[in-house]
């Protein structure tokens, strides 16, 4: 596929379609009700937006008397005031829902004003898990830091180190056919992006539906900063705000033409750089034969601590790369999955896994390492540390406006695939 075309890995039906409406040509009904699951989402959000303002009134209504007599007007229910502060937060709301419409109009799929027009039928509702409208919250947050103008700083931090360490390891332009590149946990592509545009051949790689649909309307829809969308990505924020008006600011997207973006790396040169999207978990992808020794470098930020186990992910890598291939990363040991710890009552193994046995298994599998665990793991597996460096600063999606922060202190490191992995199963006992 080249251009900004992102089709779904080891699709069946025509790539320049939307990705949602490949999914729902493929005969495969888990993977259809899964999209019908995260296209609700985006549909319902407003509406759970608003019933979450409706609860918070509910709240000062129930206080004392003697309590919400102190509350400045703004927050009593019926004052005007408060209309007015509400009216902002509904204004919010009607921008990201109609972000969310077009995006779902481009995928094909029906929007939120189709299912006003559902319910007046008298149709049951099946509202949406607070775990998939958080996806939403997490869609807005990522578009602001790959896609606003506000969003530069984190960026420059994050991505910055990555392009400059792949256009010193890789040959771009200058090669044919170019250099080939995975950018794993793409979200929503601005870092593949950008790497198409140096001259690469990219393919993102996403496991997040609700990342994808945004990532695919947002890069093949026409959107440019002559024609943008507005968005307020914090308006599900109800903590650390200074300003009332804080949550409900607005931002803008794109900050950059996506299309010209993704063509740049074409002009030119012989062979026009091809760029896709390979929806689907990565070991199941990248762990497949076919893909082997078929890549120059895999270009990480903040992923490999999303892996249930870190030491299957390099392995991954390693081989999927070509040999004197590349591991660029920049990110955290955040350790997603990360479980409960053991307790003293804790008798057996059994019986801590049946104590848990609500939780996720990956939770009870995973391993918290240090720095230097990696990095001897690495080494283990075949690579040499080509670049080093701890304590980078790094956010991610942060709110600027807020009294709290992650403030990130990442690693950043080079490995190239050097040589076979090493037999040490004779130190196994």
């Amino acid at each position: 596929m080249s251009g900004c075309s992102g089709g779904h890995s080891h699709e069946t039906g025509d790539v320049n379609q939307p990705l949602a409406a490949q999914t729902a040509s493929q005969e495969d009904a888990d993977e259809i009700s899964h999209l019908e699951k995260v296209c609700d989402s985006f549909r319902h959000f407003a509406t759970f937006a608003k019933c979450a303002r409706s609860g918070q009134a509910r709240r000062v209504q129930a206080l004392p008397a003697s309590q919400r007599q102190f509350l400045p007007p703004s927050m009593i229910p019926g004052t005007p005031e408060a209309e007015a502060r509400q009216h902002l937060y509904h204004e919010a709301e009607i921008r990201n829902q109609f972000f969310f419409d077009s995006m779902l109009r481009y995928a094909q799929m029906p929007n939120s004003q189709d299912l006003v027009r559902e319910q007046q039928t008298g149709k049951p509702m099946k509202w949406s898990s607070d775990d998939d409208i958080s996806k939403v919250s997490s869609v807005l947050k990522s578009l602001a830091r790959d896609w606003s103008t506000d969003g530069e700083a984190e960026r420059e931090s994050c991505y910055r180190p990555l392009l400059d360490a792949v256009k010193t390891y890789l040959p771009g332009q200058s090669s044919n056919p170019p250099s080939r590149i995975v950018v794993p946990g793409a979200g929503v592509g601005r870092l593949a992006a950008e790497l198409l545009s140096l001259g690469y051949e990219v393919q993102g790689n996403e496991f997040s539906l609700h990342m994808l649909l945004a990532s695919d309307f947002l890069l093949n829809s026409g959107s440019s900063p002559s024609r943008q969308y507005e968005i307020s990505p914090w308006m599900s924020e109800t903590k650390n705000i200074c300003k009332t008006e804080d949550p409900v600011r607005s931002i803008f997207i794109p900050d950059v033409d996506p299309f010209e973006l993704c063509t740049r790396g074409g002009h030119g040169t012989e062979y026009a750089p091809e760029f896709s999207m390979a929806a689907g978990e990565f070991v199941s992808i990248y762990s497949n034969p076919q893909e082997h020794g078929k890549w120059n470098s895999v270009v990480s930020c903040f992923f490999l601590d999303t892996a249930p186990s870190m030491v299957e992910y390099l392995q991954v890598i390693y081989d999927m790369l070509v040999d004197n291939g590349y591991l660029i990363n920049i990110g955290p040991l955040l350790f997603h999955w990360s479980g409960p710890s053991t307790r003293p009552d804790d008798m057996n193994p059994k019986d801590f896994l049946t104590k848990h046995s609500h939780l996720d298994r990956r939770y009870m599998e995973s391993i918290d390492m240090t720095w230097d665990d990696v990095r001897e793991i690495m080494i283990r597996i075949g690579f040499s540390i080509e670049e080093e460096k701890t304590n980078v600063p790094c956010r991610y999606t942060a709110n600027e406006k807020s009294f709290m922060n992650t403030d990130y202190r990442c690693v950043f490191f080079v490995a190239k695939k050097c040589h076979s992995a090493q037999n040490l199963n004779h130190d196994i006992v």
